[in-house]
């Protein structure tokens, strides 16, 4: 009999980062084979796919958990901390991918009537990476996806609360960081340097103050890091860098913000003959939920009977399952993990049990509605 908590223990043990995900694909796979499937692997990198086919006309659903962890030392006590120092699940991806595997268990002992349903195993979520890494990879047959699904816990809820939300999910966010580089002189005869500190002070502003530009929308541009030349009372700077975070809840807004911050770059650069080099880090976009597949996913909840709670706002953080939303009509929701429990990307922080149940159940009935499933065992 599987158990999805040993499992998700087994999980949490055995962190890996993003792109490093081999052994826990390794195990996703030895786990789905052990129920009879043949799933495939190496997908988009240590991706892992399971198509279930009924062989009859129907609704092709999709299901997403990731895998990744992240580089951070875990303090918590509990029996099933990470072996691997530095790196652990601090963001409940052992749980997600937990989830995934009490729905593929279900699924084995089930017969789809109708359609298809795809399991999809993702890595490199962290870094924004993995989604789109797994749809263009053309090893696998993607065919025609009629909605996808998936969901992530939520810490400062109530432990098990759906969270649901029309249109924007989860807001769209990348980070940037610019650098300028001119040419330093003693401090005693500063006219003779090529200094970045106005241009510095300039675009820290413009980025502080670049939200007010989009008052339709939901901007945000955080401010942080930066660094100015060296600690010598002697010589002027040369070099000033500047990181900052942009979010927003319309893509169209992000988009505009990114270029934007580009724009004002180039213009001091230009303006006081600095050298400019920008960088991107970690871009998402907004995870747009679909009318049709947020009703279908509010429809199962009610017919289990969970009551799920609509956000009056989108979550800020963001989410790469922003690829799929984009590519297939979707639906994601949030389970809340706790109202006092650690906050996501904590030390402290564990994905709670009790979220595999619901989650699975949630992700079993949406099939049962679409797809219809018949001798049904339960875990």
């Amino acid at each position: 009999m599987f158990n999805p908590i040993l499992f998700r223990h087994q999980l949490h043990k055995m962190p890996e980062l993003s792109g490093f995900e081999d052994k826990t694909g390794k195990l996703i796979a030895d786990t789905l084979q052990s129920f009879g499937y043949d799933p495939q692997v190496g997908i988009g990198g240590h991706g892992i796919v399971l198509h279930l086919d009924s062989g009859q006309p129907g609704p092709h659903l999709l299901f997403r958990a990731d895998t990744d962890a992240l580089p951070i030392h875990e303090v918590a006590l509990h029996s099933h901390c990470s072996g691997n120092v530095g790196v652990m699940h601090a963001c409940g991806h052992d749980g997600h991918s937990a989830s995934l595997m009490a729905l593929a268990y279900r699924l084995s002992k089930s017969d789809i009537q109708r359609g298809k349903v795809t399991l999809i195993f993702q890595p490199s979520e962290e870094n924004g990476q993995g989604a789109r890494a797994m749809l263009d990879d053309e090893s696998w047959d993607k065919g025609k996806v009629d909605y996808a699904f998936g969901y992530h816990n939520v810490p400062g809820h109530p432990l098990g609360q759906i969270l649901c939300r029309e249109n924007t999910f989860a807001c769209a966010s990348a980070g940037v960081s610019i650098t300028l580089k001119g040419k330093t002189a003693h401090a005693a005869y500063p006219e003779t340097a090529v200094n970045p500190t106005p241009a510095l002070k300039a675009l820290m502003n413009d980025i502080e103050r670049l939200p007010t530009a989009f008052p339709s929308s939901f901007a945000l541009a955080t401010i942080v890091h930066v660094s100015l030349g060296q600690p010598a009372f002697g010589t002027t700077p040369a070099q000033a860098t500047v990181m900052a975070t942009l979010r927003s809840d319309s893509n169209k807004c992000f988009e505009s913000l990114c270029y934007q911050v580009e724009s004002m770059a180039r213009h001091y650069s230009e303006r006081d003959g600095l050298e400019l080099n920008i960088e991107w880090f970690d871009k998402f976009n907004a995870i747009i939920n679909h009318s049709e597949a947020n009703m279908l996913l509010k429809q199962a909840c009610k017919d289990l009977g969970f009551v799920h709670n609509d956000l009056d706002v989108p979550m800020r953080w963001s989410e790469d399952f922003s690829e799929y939303s984009r590519t297939w009509p979707s639906a994601f929701f949030g389970l809340g993990s706790g109202v006092d429990h650690p906050p996501l990307h904590d030390p402290h922080y564990d994905f709670p049990d009790a979220l595999i149940d619901v989650s699975s159940k949630i992700f079993e009935q949406i099939i049962r509605d679409m797809n219809g499933l018949k001798c049904q065992d339960f875990i």
